[in-house]
């Protein structure tokens, strides 16, 4: 369990509810994201999810030792217009992955646009976001992060393609060390985000595991193959398809080559 007054008095988190087992962290945000008098941000975590949920249909696999926890923002409140919305989920996932290069830097850390951390070639992190039907204004951002995460009780698909800070290093971590580590950088990449101050494009190029590789992107609208240049600053993922360059706002991202 995470103490939750230190949590409240060293991150941005207004209020915070842990869970011994809750179905999934991002539908209970989303059931109190309609409630306006909810304080936001609003930190709800658990230390089992029974139905936690990834992109699309995907189930979220966690064993023990996973970090479990959704945040529900208003983003107007945030001061992040819809507009910058895009920028804010890629946030997400850049600040997961410099917190992960604090603890582990000696382990290659990338970024697989939009929102998936890897630790090496395999991912140790997803991220849903969510906007709420009743309260447009609201996202609900779940993070599920692999940190003393041991795989022998997985499905083998995905122990082909997962990992965790305890696999790569052989070292346990206090869960509420890489929180609390984990809301103070995200903290520094908003208000960035949100001055102007802050180039994404060169932050994220660093540790882009996609740039320089053949990929396909499939799109509600259809796909686009193509080289990958890297992100725009607005967010998009740019492929080289033929001799146009294409930016991409959304899709499933997968590697040709």
């Amino acid at each position: 369990m995470i103490d939750i007054p230190t949590l409240l008095a060293e991150s941005f988190v207004r209020q915070a509810q842990w869970h011994s087992e809750l179905a999934s962290t991002n539908s209970r945000a989303l059931e109190l994201a309609a409630d306006l008098s909810v304080v936001t941000p609003l930190l709800i975590g658990a230390t089992t999810q029974t139905a936690g949920r990834g992109r699309g249909t995907n189930r979220w696999w966690a064993g023990d030792g996973t970090l479990m926890f959704s945040i529900l923002f208003d983003m107007p409140r945030l001061g992040l217009p819809q507009s910058e919305w895009p920028r804010f989920s890629l946030a997400t996932a850049l600040s997961i992955a410099e917190t992960i290069e604090a603890f582990l830097p000696n382990v290659p850390v990338g970024l697989k646009w939009p929102n998936d951390v890897w630790l090496g070639n395999r991912k140790t992190c997803g991220i849903l976001i969510e906007q709420s039907d009743r309260s447009p204004g609201r996202l609900v951002v779940g993070i599920g992060l692999n940190i003393n995460t041991q795989f022998a009780d997985a499905p083998d698909d995905l122990r082909a393609i997962a990992t965790s800070l305890y696999s790569e290093s052989g070292q346990k971590f206090p869960l509420s060390d890489v929180l609390f580590r984990l809301l103070q950088r995200w903290d520094i990449n908003i208000a960035a985000q949100r001055s102007g101050d802050w180039n994404l494009q060169r932050l994220w190029s660093r540790l882009c595991v996609l740039k320089g590789r053949q990929v396909r992107v499939t799109a509600a609208s259809g796909e686009t193959t193509g080289l990958c240049q890297g992100i725009a600053d607005d967010g998009a993922l740019l492929i080289l398809e033929g001799n146009q360059v294409i930016r991409c706002y959304a899709g499933t991202v997968r590697t040709i080559d």
